[in-house]
């Protein structure tokens, strides 16, 4: 006898959306979280005005399974756009200065973009100039983002955009990070069109890109998510210690319950999944175990508007690793979004070099990280709100050789019949991503339940 078709271990957005898909189709699901809500890294502070995202804040338009798992819910009414300055700034000898206008994923693809990149010099521009002219890389190879980033746009892009921006954004190291696992576009890019600038401008005439999120904030999705599922399928507080198989799946929980399933989706970082599938199969926990995770450190700052010399235009800046500096990036969250700070303040998040931060120190970490914006952003009296997060394993790696590796682990996944595997780390990264994940595994899954009727 079975307790539930599905258990679902973790109600991250990936657990979550697979939830909701799965119980959709009828099937009976029960989602286990270990915390005391869901959301995972989905998470937002509502503190004097102010509102934080302290994990993910932007739904990317171009990747639609966000906005419509959004619309799903009935969230769509709050949808808010980012101001119409996307400006972002790298800091280069002391000044903050402005990168490309018009650009992929910051990378110049266009004469404007080369003349509005007052971050580079005219030695480097004239090296992003010639990427068109530049042969492509051998397709079938894996690539680091810097030497993919370095080969096509030189030296200068790696240190100015590559490393603080992109690499930054997964708290990774540019060296290290798969260009094919992460930035999929780039690598199509030079596949096809033999250049990265040449494809960006033909996408960019039918291009849905932008960004948007939610007016409270996108621990709403989350909470929102977690609602429409009803009791009976979402439990918190309960965490799953091990996963057995005989005939069907046995989950023993930290308290010693055990809940028998016919199938088992692990929705958990790859660190937690390797545990889960210790006892289930050796050569799957290790290809799970080998996935690195790096810490994410931000501060989030409140400050009086008047206090801020700098006039925050744009989206925020990041900070190239040779400038040795507390922060490595800065968002304009309260130029970026609208009403994220009380009238007469402005909201800035600020994410933290993990070898700066002061360990288990919050109160060094927040002074540490408003001495450099301080310096950098003219800003003359003390925040009026801080907070610092901290996560040692939040960003998973995709470092070079990880889609061989994912390969490897749904090979192993296929001889483990009724197990299923998808998280942020593994196929897809970001919310977009995960969302889009989530819902391909719950369709596998529920047709491995309920296998297609053979017609006589």
């Amino acid at each position: 006898m079975v307790d539930a078709d599905v258990a679902i271990v973790g109600g991250g957005i990936s657990g979550l959306s697979a939830a909701r898909v799965l119980a959709a189709r009828g099937l009976r699901v029960r989602l286990f979280e270990r915390d005391a809500s869901c959301g995972g890294v989905i998470k937002t502070d509502r503190i004097a005005g102010f509102v934080i995202d302290s994990g993910p804040d932007t739904l990317l338009a171009h990747k639609p399974a966000a906005l419509a798992l959004v619309s799903e819910v009935g969230l769509d009414c709050h949808l808010v756009s980012p101001s119409r300055d996307r400006t972002t700034y790298v800091l280069r000898n002391t000044r903050l200065r402005s990168l490309p206008e018009t650009s992929a994923l910051g990378l110049p693809v266009d004469v404007k973009s080369l003349l509005t990149a007052r971050a580079f010099t005219w030695r480097g521009r004239i090296r992003m100039a010639a990427e068109p002219m530049i042969p492509a890389g051998a397709p079938a190879a894996d690539e680091s983002l810097s030497s993919f980033v370095g080969r096509r746009f030189g030296p200068e892009a790696v240190t100015y955009v590559a490393e603080p921006l992109l690499a930054g954004l997964h708290r990774g190291e540019a060296a290290r990070l798969s260009v094919r696992a992460l930035f999929p576009a780039l690598a199509q890019a030079e596949r096809e069109h033999g250049s990265v600038a040449r494809a960006w401008r033909k996408r960019r005439a039918q291009s849905t890109g932008g960004s948007m999120s939610l007016r409270d904030g996108l621990g709403e999705l989350a909470a929102r998510l977690e609602e429409q599922l009803t009791a009976a399928v979402v439990t918190t507080g309960s965490e799953i210690r091990r996963v057995e198989r005989n005939d069907a799946f046995t989950l023993t929980l930290a308290d010693g319950a055990t809940v028998r399933a016919r199938a088992v989706l692990l929705a958990t970082p790859a660190y937690e999944t390797a545990s889960l599938t210790a006892g289930l199969d050796r050569r799957l926990s290790e290809l799970c175990g080998a996935i690195r995770y790096a810490p994410s450190i931000s501060v989030a700052l409140g400050y009086r508007r008047q206090d801020v010399g700098n006039a925050l235009r744009g989206w925020g800046f990041v900070v190239p690793a040779r400038a040795r500096k507390a922060v490595t990036s800065a968002s304009w969250v309260s130029s970026k979004w609208p009403d994220r700070a009380p009238s007469g303040h402005v909201l800035i998040r600020a994410a933290v070099a993990a070898g700066r931060a002061a360990d288990g120190d919050d109160e060094a970490t927040i002074a540490g990280a408003h001495q450099d914006l301080a310096e950098l952003l003219n800003i003359r009296g003390a925040p009026v709100i801080a907070r610092a997060y901290c996560r040692p394993r939040a960003m998973p790696q995709m470092e070079v050789g990880h889609l061989d590796r994912m390969a490897a682990i749904d090979g192993r996944l296929g001889s483990i019949p009724g197990l299923f595997i998808s998280a942020s780390g593994f196929r897809s990264i970001g919310l977009a991503d995960c969302i889009a994940d989530a819902h391909a595994t719950a369709d596998r899954l529920a047709s491995h339940l309920r296998p297609p009727r053979s017609h006589m």
